[in-house]
């Protein structure tokens, strides 16, 4: 496994300079990512997840096998996508200056599940090490998530919301066939704050236990229809000062999801008159009309 992270502390210590022939390839890949923001509203179907998309949790992938509805994403998570592709960019400027070797950047994949059955991706990138290839996934985060959930492997494995796990597995799984003896590299996570790095490795010996989740999430997927629908979480109860407050919330992973007002009728992003925190209006309130 490559040792990023003594690699980009002495190339950014010292007097680090990005060479014309990696400006040339940086700006190539600026240009496919602004030709790809393209927020024309299409919906996955019925098909199989992606890649980046099996990890995140059932009721989500359920809810997105039945063509539900989903919220509009607002203006500023639009710049924000946009702002984590262009950071991406960057980041692989600086390694690529650095002197690391990437094989694979920004390739289209797909995993083998059964008889035929494949799902998709696009990995970030694949490095080669000598003789060894690892699948790394570069992710911007805020500061909450690069001081929490960024702090470790073991702090990603136990607050991955968004299958970051699933989705770095699942990359490395689709390159067995062409790299053998592949391993999940792990995470260069980049702090949108402060512009900080971290470089967080991914534990290898993982890689056959969410190989199997991948394939038993689609298999429980197959037989989701409109009458077995279930929410993955509950609604939480409001306190101010360790005290209830009368008001019910969404739980913390319901917030992000493009479904809440569909699988939360009532739901309302307000104060609700029964609750006296201070942070309500921070809160998707749970109203029994």
């Amino acid at each position: 496994m490559p040792n990023l992270e003594d690699t980009m502390k002495l190339y950014l210590g010292g007097k680090p300079k990005i060479p014309e022939d990696i400006i040339f390839r940086a700006s190539q890949m600026f240009n496919s990512k602004l030709s790809k923001f393209n927020w024309d509203g299409r919906k996955r179907g019925k098909g199989p997840p992606s890649l980046s998309q099996v990890g995140k949790p059932f009721c989500q992938l359920h809810a997105e096998k039945l063509g539900w509805e989903k919220v509009a994403e607002s203006d500023s998570f639009k710049v924000k996508m946009l702002y984590g592709d262009m950071t991406e960019v960057i980041a692989v400027a600086m390694l690529l200056s650095a002197g690391i070797e990437i094989t694979d950047l920004n390739r289209r994949v797909r995993m083998p599940i059964k008889d035929g059955l494949e799902l998709s991706g696009e990995l970030d990138l694949v490095i080669k090490d000598g003789n060894n290839y690892s699948v790394w996934d570069i992710k911007t985060a805020s500061r909450f998530s690069f001081e929490k959930k960024f702090a470790s492997y073991k702090a990603l494995k136990e607050n991955d919301d968004f299958g970051y796990l699933p989705q770095l597995f699942g990359y490395t799984a689709a390159m067995e066939e062409e790299y053998p003896g592949v391993k999940a590299g792990g995470w260069i996570a980049i702090s949108k704050e402060s512009g900080e790095l971290k470089i967080v490795e991914a534990d290898t010996n993982d890689h056959d236990l969410y190989v199997n989740k991948i394939k038993s999430t689609v298999a429980k997927l197959e037989k989701a229809d409109e009458t077995n629908f279930k929410r993955s979480f509950e609604d939480i109860e409001e306190t101010f000062y360790k005290k209830p407050t009368g008001n019910r919330k969404l739980a913390m992973n319901c917030t992000y999801c493009g479904y809440r007002y569909k699988c939360w009728p009532g739901l309302r992003f307000e104060r609700n008159p029964k609750s006296k925190s201070a942070n309500a209006y921070n809160y998707y309130s749970i109203f029994k009309d």
